[in-house]
């Protein structure tokens, strides 16, 4: 007899947790093991059922779906994890990755498309997405470009943050007006940006900042 496949679902929103586990029994026959509500609780049903695939609501009160991923991938390195979520940005599929995800699923995506995907998990088929193709382009772009801008450069963008006018800035890195205006063309020509404030959320985005000089 074939082994069932095991299946935990944490998300916060109760409704979503039972339909889903409903829907993945029903359609891909798969064990569902164990329902949460909160990073807590899923933690604690993984580590007595030692499910192969946990599905992790990224959002949730409490335990964040990033700190739960972390301390699942060390409990059970094997379990495939599959982060969830409404909101999806660039930078938050890199640090589910980073923090142990197998994969990221965008809940504005479809069921079967939803189905297809852990249904490839299952079959140890790996399958990316569009918007993790971005997620894996951007973050080789970062790691490119934090090798690339210059420590100079870098105290520029931090004090132009700062919405500094470009008088003051020359002042305080001893440059002429001109040298900055021309340093800030290069800056912007090599993040790709046209106006200041894609200048300043590229910088935050591509973790050029610390938190204090990123702009909200």
């Amino acid at each position: 007899m074939k082994k069932k496949y095991k299946v935990v679902i944490v998300d916060d929103h109760p409704v979503f947790v039972t339909l889903l586990g409903d829907l993945l029994h029903q359609r891909l026959g798969f064990a569902i093991v164990g329902l949460a509500q909160n990073g807590q609780e899923g933690l604690e049903i993984c580590r007595t059922s030692q499910p192969d695939l946990v599905l992790v609501d990224m959002m949730m009160p409490g335990m964040c779906g990033l700190e739960l991923i972390k301390l699942l991938r060390r409990q059970n390195p094997k379990a495939k994890l599959l982060a969830i979520s409404g909101l999806v940005t660039m930078e938050l599929i890199h640090m589910a990755f980073t923090a142990g995800a197998n994969a990221y699923f965008s809940k504005s995506r479809s069921v079967d498309e939803l189905l297809q995907r852990l249904k490839a998990m299952s079959e140890g088929r790996v399958e990316i997405s569009p918007e993790e193709a971005d997620a894996l382009r951007w973050a080789v772009r970062r790691r490119k470009l934090r090798t690339e801008i210059s420590i100079t450069d870098l105290q520029l963008l931090r004090l132009f943050t700062d919405e500094l006018p470009v008088k003051e800035i020359a002042e305080r890195t001893g440059r002429t007006p001109s040298a900055v205006y021309k340093a800030f063309k290069r800056i912007r020509q090599r993040l790709e940006t046209k106006t200041d404030w894609e200048l300043r959320l590229a910088a935050k985005g591509l973790g050029l900042l610390g938190p204090k000089e990123a702009p909200n």
